[in-house]
């Protein structure tokens, strides 16, 4: 798909995500729309070129004004804490009413990011694409998140054009909790107790992951989902070397080493490629950590 010109609507503008890709949309030359709550951010993302909307997923009258023409729609929002009733309003029903809407207007593609813990966080084993994602977990995001999609695939069968894409971790220098936000987080303490030296993580670059949303709609896929990660990295060459940098001291949790590995065979089938390696990102992050001594 021709991105030149199109009609796109991005959810989660002010995350990790969002914001880079509506700012690449703009870029190449679509005529961007961003569903925002907080108003002190509508000054920002019109000075960027992109049409700020002040409004919820679960607004249906903004919603309705929002997708009128709309062709592509990147579903960026979530809420990632513990709160039961913020966690169904963003990733349950506001997914749903946004997904509802866009199958009444016509929308051409509804692309929607999750995550690979509806997988149920398994802490050993192999996974794909076809590995059956969990109906239910005790964790308020996994299971939300889990319904998220289960509420996606029946929009699917009525006729709208979803594509997800299931990250790990999503890392970047500013702006992501795997990246500076772990850094401040380190520096607050002097004993770091939450990292576990061998531990995999499931790993991708922000910038890696607007690349892969690009390809999908070049590439004109349709109802398919995608493992999102670079590669599974160990801790001991990813945040030891953050706790190294910083001159903190390490106590190994006591639970369960979490050593799944996830497949991301069928996203670089599709001609995915890095434009950031993890090499260079966490050389980065540690050059970040030791200027902040």
């Amino acid at each position: 798909m021709d991105i030149v010109g199109k009609n796109i609507l991005v959810t989660g503008v002010t995350g990790t995500l969002g914001g880079k890709v509506a700012t690449r949309f703009v870029r190449e030359g679509a005529d961007v729309r961003a569903l925002i709550r907080n108003r002190s951010y509508f000054d920002k993302y019109q000075d960027l070129g992109i049409t700020p909307i002040i409004g919820e997923m679960n607004d249906s009258e903004i919603l309705f004004d929002a997708l009128k023409d709309v062709d592509i729609v990147v579903n960026c929002a979530a809420y990632l804490g513990d709160e039961l009733e913020e966690a169904v309003k963003s990733n349950v029903s506001g997914v749903d009413n946004i997904a509802k809407i866009s199958l009444a207007v016509g929308v051409k593609k509804f692309i929607h990011i999750s995550t690979l813990s509806v997988l149920g966080e398994p802490t050993e084993g192999y996974f794909d694409e076809t590995t059956p994602i969990i109906q239910q977990h005790q964790e308020v995001y996994v299971d939300t998140k889990s319904k998220s999609e289960q509420i996606l695939n029946s929009y699917i069968i009525k006729g709208l054009d979803v594509i997800i894409l299931r990250p790990g971790a999503i890392c970047a220098e500013e702006n992501s909790y795997w990246g500076d936000r772990q850094i401040n987080r380190m520096l607050k303490t002097e004993i770091i107790d939450w990292v576990h030296p061998e531990d995999i993580v499931p790993w991708i670059h922000v910038d890696n992951l607007v690349e892969m949303i690009h390809l999908v709609l070049s590439k004109g896929v349709s109802n398919q989902i995608y493992n999102a990660i670079d590669g599974n990295f160990s801790e001991e060459k990813f945040r030891i070397r953050l706790i190294t940098a910083l001159g903190k001291e390490l106590k190994v949790p006591n639970r369960l080493k979490e050593r799944s590995i996830y497949s991301n065979t069928k996203i670089k089938e599709l001609g995915y490629r890095p434009i950031k390696t993890f090499e260079q990102t966490v050389s980065n992050l540690v050059s970040l950590a030791v200027s902040q001594l």
